[in-house]
């Protein structure tokens, strides 16, 4: 049982950071012409590139405030917008913004690490078990239409991330994580072992399945 949490654990913590770089990171970027609100992001976001780390920090935090604000159906609705525009894109445009998104990561200190952590920490909470649910089916469909390129340089830009952070991070992220999931409801739970099983089955996303292999067996 310990080994089938370790895995999951260690799926979730994938998970997390892949929801970071392919919902969230991307809308820092991508600006569709028909969502003003998505330019006025970007905007801010160049501004962020000459602040202090310090000053960046009370930035996010300023937009995740403005983001909480808005409707879960105007949060979705953002997300769909920028899924869609990014999937117009060509792979070379997605290659260079994929390597921007990273460089900005590793340029993170430790501190806005964790304050970036927190305010996806927080975000998870606040949604429903149906929303949570949904945003897992959003992931699972984005990783499905990526081509294998696309899926390889995601595997290493994740193995790279992983060896960037300190031990202490590492530690401090596995209890975030172990928390998340002991928040799940029994059927979140069933579900989300469920979803990671097809993932493998396909190609696991970052090179962590359930115990068991594929289709999460022996995942119980």
């Amino acid at each position: 049982k310990e080994k089938t949490m370790n895995a999951i654990l260690k799926t979730l913590i994938a998970a997390g950071i892949v929801a970071s770089f392919s919902l969230n990171a991307q809308a820092a970027d991508i600006a569709p012409s028909d969502a003003p609100y998505v330019q006025e992001h970007q905007q801010r976001m160049e501004r962020m590139k000459t602040m202090t780390p310090e000053q960046r920090a009370k930035e996010r935090e300023a937009m995740h405030k403005e983001i909480q604000n808005l409707t879960p159906e105007q949060r979705a609705e953002h997300r769909k917008a920028m899924r869609e525009f990014w999937e117009k894109m060509s792979p070379e445009d997605r290659k260079e913004m994929r390597a921007k998104m990273h460089e900005d990561m590793k340029g993170m200190s430790k501190e806005e690490r964790r304050t970036f952590r927190e305010e996806q920490r927080k975000e998870w909470d606040s949604m429903t078990p149906e929303q949570r649910a949904e945003r897992r089916k959003e992931m699972h469909e984005h990783w499905e239409k990526m081509s294998p390129e696309d899926r390889n340089k995601m595997r290493d830009e994740m193995k790279d991330h992983r060896r960037n952070i300190s031990p202490e991070e590492r530690a401090e992220h596995r209890k975030e994580m172990r928390e998340r999931f002991e928040k799940m409801s029994p059927e979140e739970r069933q579900q989300f072992k469920r979803d990671m099983g097809k993932r493998c089955d396909v190609e696991p996303a970052m090179g962590d399945c359930p115990i068991g292999g594929p289709s999460g067996k022996g995942a119980k």
